[in-house]
C-alpha cells in the first residue's frame, strides 16, 4: 500500500512540476515582452517631443517595434494637449477692457483625429505630418489586448475565469521640447 501511494505522489509531483516548469517559461514571454514595450513606447515619444512631429512611417515603425518578438495584440492611444494662449478679459464683449493678462488653456487631439492627418489624407504619403508646437504635451498608453499564455495556464490550473485586466500597460510622454517641421517645410 505504501508503495501505490508514494507512485501517485510522485506522478502528482512530476505533473505539478511539468506545469511550473511550463508556466515559468510562459512568464519569460510575459516579461520580455513587457520590457520590449516599455523601451519602445520610451524610444517612440521621446522622437516625438524631441522632433515634434509625427509621420506615418514614425508610427508605422512604432507598432512595428511594438509586435518584435511577440504575437501579442496592443491598444495603442495617443494624446496631443495644444497649449493655447487666450486673453483676459473684464467684459468680454468690450475688447478695450483687455487686463493685459493671458491665460493657458489646453486643447486635446486623441488618435482618432491624429490618424486622420497620417493617414486619411489627401496629402501624398512622403509629405504627410502631424505637426507639435514647443510647449504641447504627448503622450502615449499602451496596453495588451490578448491574453499570454502564461495567464491562459494560471487560469487553466487554478480553475479562475482570472480577470481582463492587462498585463502590460505603458504610459509615456512630456512636454514637446522642439519643431524640426519648420526646417521640413
Amino acid at each position: 500500500m505504501p508503495n501505490a501511494i508514494a507512485k501517485i505522489f510522485g506522478v502528482i509531483l512530476i505533473t505539478f512540476l511539468f506545469y511550473y516548469a511550463t508556466y515559468q517559461n510562459y512568464k519569460k514571454e510575459v516579461d520580455l515582452a513587457y520590457i520590449n514595450t516599455e523601451n519602445t513606447v520610451n524610444k517612440f515619444v521621446d522622437n516625438v517631443r524631441l522632433k515634434g512631429f509625427i509621420t506615418p512611417s514614425m508610427y508605422e515603425d512604432f507598432v512595428n517595434s511594438l509586435h518584435t518578438g511577440n504575437t501579442v495584440l496592443f491598444s495603442i492611444e495617443m494624446e496631443h494637449e495644444k497649449k493655447q494662449y487666450t486673453p483676459v478679459y473684464k467684459d468680454p464683449a468690450k475688447p478695450e477692457s483687455f487686463t493685459g493678462e493671458y491665460q493657458v488653456q489646453y486643447t486635446s487631439f486623441y488618435w482618432e483625429q491624429i490618424k486622420k492627418t497620417l493617414f486619411e489624407s489627401d496629402v501624398p504619403y512622403d509629405k504627410r505630418m502631424y505637426k507639435l508646437e514647443n510647449g504641447d504635451y504627448f503622450s502615449v498608453n499602451v496596453e495588451n489586448k490578448t491574453k499570454f499564455k502564461a495567464t491562459m495556464l494560471f487560469d487553466f490550473l487554478t480553475g479562475s475565469a482570472g480577470n481582463d485586466s492587462p498585463e502590460i500597460v505603458s504610459r509615456d510622454g512630456g512636454m514637446v521640447q522642439n519643431q524640426d517641421w519648420n526646417d521640413k517645410q
